[in-house]
């Protein structure tokens, strides 16, 4: 979404957070690469839990799956207008975590999640 935004010369953050990140940890060299083929560079990236602050400042926070948008709008019930699904314009279903599986696996996530990207893309007129 960062590089879409910056394409349309939209001003915005964008930052990656986990619910169950052990902090530190490098993305997998499968993720690397197959990020790499979408335009993402993965390579200096390393996982961060997400903590309150972060949903503060976030305008939006969207989610892999419903069952991590109701933890975050049960442990911030103020952020229920900003917690939405990845997948929500395309009809909500969760998206699964490619971590530990092979290159293919990887390849359709990534396709899937760029599909929904566009997807909030065009909702917020950026298309």
């Amino acid at each position: 979404m960062r590089n879409r935004l910056q394409q349309a010369d939209i001003e915005g953050e964008c930052f990656s957070r986990g619910l169950i990140a052990m902090p530190g940890l490098k993305a997998p060299d499968t993720a690397v690469r197959v990020a790499g083929k979408f335009g993402v560079d993965l390579s200096t990236h390393v996982s961060q839990p997400l903590g309150q602050p972060d949903i503060d400042r976030a305008a939006l926070v969207l989610v892999m799956e419903p069952a991590q948008r109701q933890h975050l709008i049960r442990i911030s019930p103020s952020s229920i207008g900003k917690v939405f699904i990845l997948s929500q314009p395309s009809g909500g279903a969760s998206i699964p975590d490619p971590v530990g599986q092979d290159e293919t696996v990887f390849m359709a996530v990534y396709d899937e999640i760029s599909g929904h990207i566009e997807a909030w893309l065009q909702r917020f007129g950026v298309a």
